[in-house]
């Protein structure tokens, strides 16, 4: 098997770095006709047919700081994704503390809880034609009901849960939504008590090798707020985010794929509006806050395609 191929992209990350620093990209946001003008400057080995997604293929992937060009490491300086308006990253600086690029927040820890789960319930032609995509992890998560089982097993506010629907699969706003949900909360664990909060509860898929990118999560908050902020009946009042990754774990009888899933604390919309404001929006949701409430690896039997079949 010949070698990998040597990714090209830090070269022109430099490129565009340098034009940072002289003053010519304003406030470090990196449009399409940039990125494309500068894979041209470069002579980079690299298409611009879809510069919308340079960004994206480089921090999705576990080797993202490895990749990342010295000089902007050096000066500490890492980007994020943007979406719209013919955005494609932004060049920030390190957060307090931060010491690479790409900080994985949210791994498996010694919080993280276990569970098996049957998958008989998916017919065996199904299990047979599964893939590695997205759309067929999140069909899975669906099918054998894990954000129920996050909510109902492992999440802090468990014992107050009355229902969770699942309410569609790939929303595909920008930044897409994997899957939507809404959970309903009563005023305490009583079953009598009566329902005091509707949340709609927002997924995003993460493939084996793939980061959880807490960034696009903060934005499909925000997308979430702004198309549930007419729904009256019911009224959604708080958006809580959830995070779905294909692991290897180590279990006792050896390794195998499973299904790591992170739930995040709820938003409140009074909090999320009186936080964000309408001065500097974009830059006040990216610094939301994001905290990780509960974590569970559920390991799938019989094996599925795509996910653990040998």
């Amino acid at each position: 098997m010949p070698p990998k191929k040597k990714s090209e992209k830090p070269r022109v990350i430099e490129f565009l770095y340098e034009q940072y620093k002289r003053g010519e990209i304003p406030d470090g946001l990196v449009t399409n006709d940039r990125v494309a003008d500068a894979i041209k400057a470069t002579k980079a080995d690299l298409s611009v047919a879809n510069p919308a997604n340079f960004l994206k293929d480089i921090i999705r992937g576990k080797g993202a700081n490895r990749i990342w060009p010295d000089a902007l490491k050096s000066d500490r300086v890492s980007a994020r994704q943007r979406y719209g308006s013919k955005r494609v990253f932004q060049f920030v600086p390190y957060e307090e503390g931060q010491d690479r690029p790409f900080p994985d927040y949210f791994e498996i820890d010694e919080s993280t809880k276990t569970h098996q789960v049957q998958a008989a319930s998916i017919p065996f032609a199904a299990r047979q034609l599964g893939r590695s995509e997205e759309s067929w992890l999140t069909q899975i998560v669906v099918n054998l009901r894990l954000i129920e089982s996050q909510l109902s097993i492992f999440s802090p506010y468990r014992d107050r849960v009355r229902d969770v629907t699942h309410l569609q699969m790939g929303m595909k706003t920008q930044p897409e939504i994997d899957a939507v949900f809404l959970a309903s909360y009563g005023a305490s664990g009583k079953l009598s008590s009566e329902t005091s909060l509707h949340v709609l509860v927002t997924c995003e898929a993460k493939q084996f090798r793939q980061r959880i990118l807490e960034n696009q999560i903060r934005e499909q908050v925000g997308k979430a707020m702004e198309i549930t902020d007419k729904i009256k009946n019911p009224q959604i009042q708080a958006v809580k985010p959830m995070a779905i990754q294909v692991v290897e774990h180590e279990f006792v009888d050896g390794k195998e794929k499973a299904i790591f899933i992170v739930e995040f604390e709820q938003i409140p919309r009074a909090d999320f509006a009186s936080d964000q404001g309408e001065s500097e929006k974009m830059d006040r949701l990216l610094s939301m806050k994001l905290k990780a409430i509960s974590k569970a690896i559920y390991r799938i039997t019989p094996p599925i395609a795509g996910l653990n079949s040998q």
